[in-house]
């Protein structure tokens, strides 16, 4: 493993490697038993749609892209109120890892560098929602200092489970990951 990692913009060439990771994710939790995440006929329309808007970023390792996560400042209104989506904030979406690399601190370290980015985009928060019926992903998110907000039910949607972090600095980030394109 190289460090620091290198955190870099998707771009539309890396479309096949951010569905691949997602695809493996995927598979992984159908494996266990989790109907999580549904790659319905917009899935690939709409991961173009976040890469064309710089929304999407990869981490690689020595040139290999390991994790992939999606950024926004655009919250569900489905499962924020009004006043939360009033809120400065930074919301993740679509955030998984290579599954040969899981247990390595992956999410941890993602979750970190976006703490950091919110900081120094002056925003206060970072939001995000998880499969409602993913007890051991919820308790993953606990174990790495998210606060549980609440679990939405909203018909025909099975995420629901909203977790946030504050947005921090992190002067001791840039050891770990290196941050290429849009600042």
């Amino acid at each position: 493993m190289a460090k620091p990692y290198v955190m870099r913009l998707a771009e539309r060439g890396d479309l096949d490697t951010v569905l691949a990771l997602l695809d493996a994710r995927i598979r992984w939790l159908r494996a266990r038993g989790s109907d999580q995440w549904s790659t319905g006929s917009t899935f690939r329309t709409r991961l173009t749609n976040n890469i064309e808007r710089e929304e999407t970023w990869l981490l690689e390792d020595n040139g290999e892209a390991v994790a992939t996560i999606t950024l926004g400042t655009e919250g569900d209104p489905d499962f924020w109120t009004p006043d939360e989506l009033r809120e400065r904030a930074l919301y993740v979406g679509k955030m998984a890892s290579k599954i040969e690399r899981r247990g390595e601190g992956l999410g941890a370290l993602m979750i970190r560098w976006v703490q950091d980015r919110a900081a120094k985009s002056d925003l206060d928060i970072v939001r995000w929602d998880a499969w409602r019926t993913n007890p051991q992903l919820q308790d993953y998110y606990r174990s790495i200092g998210a606060r549980y907000v609440r679990t939405v039910d909203v018909a025909d949607r099975w995420s629901g489970a909203l977790f946030e972090v504050p947005a921090k600095a992190d002067g001791t980030l840039a050891e770990h990951v290196v941050t290429v394109g849009a600042d």
